[in-house]
């Protein structure tokens, strides 16, 4: 049974395959001569018309959802579909017939073989966001980037023209703090002028897109004066009185130089920051004084500082209150004046004590043995006196209470000699008016 198949199969084998070759090319003439419709996709890309339309009425679009690349559906005859590409048809979108400010219709059709093929009537959109055109002024700051030369800084900025219009969407602008034109000053030490590009910049110092964006103007000129540098040192004085018992000790601020900047000639002429006496009154101070002093009003016509941090010195007056101490003053080291003549005088005591008033530190330091002093006795006759003694004070040192020395005035070459304490006393020569030593009273009942 198999062989008997086989063998019909194989049975004039040539002719068979020849008929099946001369149906299949049958075919094909028949398929080419009736030339069917048939279908097929296309893609291409919307183009805008009338784009000032929008613009005109104060609106700004852009084009979402990539909605501008299209792909469409085209049906004819299979002998034109084939020879037609992409390229071949024309899609546009009129935005005057924008619908709900979001959508526009897009027309498309061929430019070849336009009464042979059809778009399919599917209607296609160009979606748009649209949104208010905004224009906004902004004032156009100088920035700089890298440092003048050494012993040089930055001067007067100035840019031309100093407004920068800004154009485009409202989300867009509302982004925009401010308009910056920067210029390279590294290593410059004479003044610069140089064209720049304004940029734009939100509030947190980052830059804004701005291809979305229009401007007046392009560029800028920017203009940088450098300037000389100088160290000088401040001064600070005082004005007012303390109340009673107190002192003015010292004076302490930071910081104690600053640096200015303006023309050489200028600076030549500075040597020193002086705030007026007046910013720093004493009057009534009964403790120290800390007050921060703004210099900036005390520079020099044609000098600012380098740094303006340095404007505010924090400056401190110490004041302290005077003290009271008691010291023993040698009556060896107190001269006498017009003695009588013909007598001598003779100290009661080896010592007299006083109370001084003063800083405390300097009370500290002062050794009484180093104290001398003077008394008057002009006047007076023999017989013992309470005198007010005058101390050889330094100033820093005042009596704090009057100080008084009792004496007795006797005849000259009446002293007892030497007590029993053995203690120096002074005597008044009547010839010369000289003092001279001698020796303590002695105690009439020894």
């Amino acid at each position: 049974m198999l062989n008997r198949i086989i063998k019909r199969i194989t049975n004039n084998f040539g002719l068979k395959i020849l008929a099946v070759i001369f149906a299949g090319v049958l075919w094909l003439a028949v398929v080419n001569i009736d030339d069917p419709v048939t279908t097929r996709s296309f893609t291409t890309t919307v183009s805008v018309e009338n784009s000032d339309y929008l613009t005109g009425i104060g609106k700004y679009y852009e084009i979402v959802n990539d909605s501008n690349t299209i792909t469409f559906k085209v049906s004819g005859k299979r002998s034109y579909l084939e020879r037609m590409s992409n390229s071949d048809f024309r899609a546009v979108a009129d935005l005057e017939l924008i619908e709900n400010m979001s959508r526009v219709p897009v027309e498309i059709t061929p430019q070849r073989y336009n009464n042979y093929v059809t778009v399919a009537s599917k209607i296609y959109y160009l979606e748009l966001g649209v949104e208010d055109l905004v224009s906004r002024p902004y004032v156009i700051a100088v920035e700089t980037e890298g440092d003048p030369m050494e012993q040089h800084a930055l001067g007067e900025m100035s840019v031309s023209p100093t407004l920068l219009r800004v154009s485009g969407p409202a989300s867009v602008i509302s982004t925009v703090d401010r308009a910056v034109a920067t210029v390279n000053v590294e290593g410059m030490s004479q003044d610069i002028t140089d064209s720049v590009i304004p940029v734009l910049y939100d509030k947190e110092g980052k830059e804004v897109d701005a291809n979305e964006l229009s401007f007046n103007i392009q560029n800028v000129m920017v203009s940088v004066k450098i300037l000389d540098t100088k160290e000088v040192p401040l001064s600070f004085q005082t004005t007012g009185t303390l109340q009673e018992g107190y002192e003015y000790v010292d004076m302490e601020y930071q910081p104690e130089t600053v640096k200015i900047k303006g023309t050489s000639a200028v600076l030549n002429t500075i040597n020193n920051i002086a705030v007026p006496k007046e910013v720093l009154d004493l009057t009534d101070a009964t403790g120290d004084i800390e007050k921060e002093v703004d210099i900036s009003a005390y520079l020099p016509e044609g000098a600012t500082l380098v740094d303006n941090d340095q404007a505010k010195v924090s400056v401190t007056v110490k004041i302290e209150k005077h003290e009271r101490r008691k010291f023993k003053v040698p009556t060896a080291n107190i001269t006498v004046s017009h003695l009588i003549s013909g007598h001598s005088v003779e100290f009661l005591s080896d010592t007299v004590e006083v109370e001084l008033e003063g800083l405390a530190l300097e009370l500290e330091a002062l050794d009484a043995a180093t104290l001398t002093g003077s008394i008057d006795v002009g006047g007076m006759t023999e017989g013992e006196h309470t005198v007010n003694l005058d101390l050889n004070l330094d100033s820093k040192y005042k009596l704090a209470k009057t100080a008084t020395v009792t004496v007795e005035i006797v005849p000259a070459g009446s002293s007892q000699g030497t007590s029993a304490g053995g203690s120096n006393l002074r005597k008044t020569d009547t010839k010369t008016g000289g003092n001279i030593n001698t020796t303590k009273k002695s105690d009439p009942s020894s």
